[in-house]
């Protein structure tokens, strides 16, 4: 079966709505979705909602931001209680950290006299708010240059004091609070990891490994299979989709492994059950 566990919207850092990232999937013959947007589940009612009338199963998801930010320790969170509020207060403090990343960017780019046009002050009555929003609208309105773009962002990012990050949860708090709230804990495109010394400290407390992802190259993929196999992991499949800059959607090539599904198990929300309840 065809399934995408990892994808973003305009919620976190997309540049899609919730409703076209779930129809994307639907109209690419995706079987299996789940919205994974940063730290937040905002985008999840819209997104199941397309998902279930285009006849997707959909999976209750999000990613989570580690300590340290830099590191690209991200945790995806399959089949979350997004009520649940262990979890929710991890997104609380994470959710702090990318306001106060966005604000620092924005008061540099006001600093160069870009914003009052592009409405940036709207950004502080949002409730989630990520640099990479900033980022599409820049990009879209051809203000600056994406080289331009990202130089500027980490002149605001790079120098922020450490105590704006403290925040942030461990890898293992993060996955805790994602068990407590009854999902499964996968480490998302581990290769992308500077440090790997880092991402294989994780592995013992997961559930599964991120392999088949576009952020891999080719060459990468056996090296993570046998990570996985070494630690007893399910292996997952997701694009990371972000429609970044316009980019295309494309689905994933390699099938989901029915062991995932069935640990997932009724963390999969099908449409026809839904209705039947």
């Amino acid at each position: 079966m065809l399934a995408d566990l990892h994808m973003h919207s305009t919620v976190s850092d997309g540049w899609r709505d919730p409703d076209e990232v779930a129809h994307l999937a639907a109209d690419h013959g995706v079987r299996v979705m789940a919205l994974t947007d940063h730290d937040t589940f905002y985008g999840v009612g819209r997104a199941r909602a397309v998902a279930h009338r285009r006849g997707l199963g959909y999976v209750t998801a999000l990613e989570v931001t580690t300590f340290p930010p830099n590191q690209m320790r991200h945790i995806l969170g399959h089949g979350v209680d997004p009520n649940h509020p262990q979890l929710l207060a991890i997104l609380d403090r994470t959710q702090g950290v990318f306001r106060k990343q966005t604000e620092a960017w924005i008061r540099v780019l006001e600093e160069r006299g870009i914003g009052r046009e592009l409405g940036l002050g709207a950004f502080a009555f949002k409730p989630t708010v990520m640099p990479g929003a900033v980022l599409k609208l820049v990009l879209q309105h051809g203000v600056m240059t994406e080289p331009e773009a990202w130089a500027s962002v980490r002149k605001a990012v790079d120098f922020m004091p450490p105590e704006v990050y403290a925040p942030l949860p461990s890898p293992r708090e993060a996955i805790d609070a994602i068990h407590a709230a009854g999902g499964l804990a996968v480490h998302a495109h581990p290769g992308s990891v500077p440090d790997q010394a880092l991402m294989k400290e994780v592995l013992p407390m997961l559930d599964g490994l991120e392999v088949y992802t576009r952020r891999h190259k080719p060459e990468q993929i056996p090296v993570y299979e046998e990570l996985a196999r070494q630690h007893g992991l399910l292996m997952t499949v997701g694009t990371d989709y972000h429609g970044f800059n316009g980019d295309d959607y494309v689905a994933p090539k390699q099938v989901i492994d029915i062991r995932y599904l069935e640990k997932l198990g009724s963390r999969v929300e099908w449409p026809a059950v839904e209705q039947a309840s």
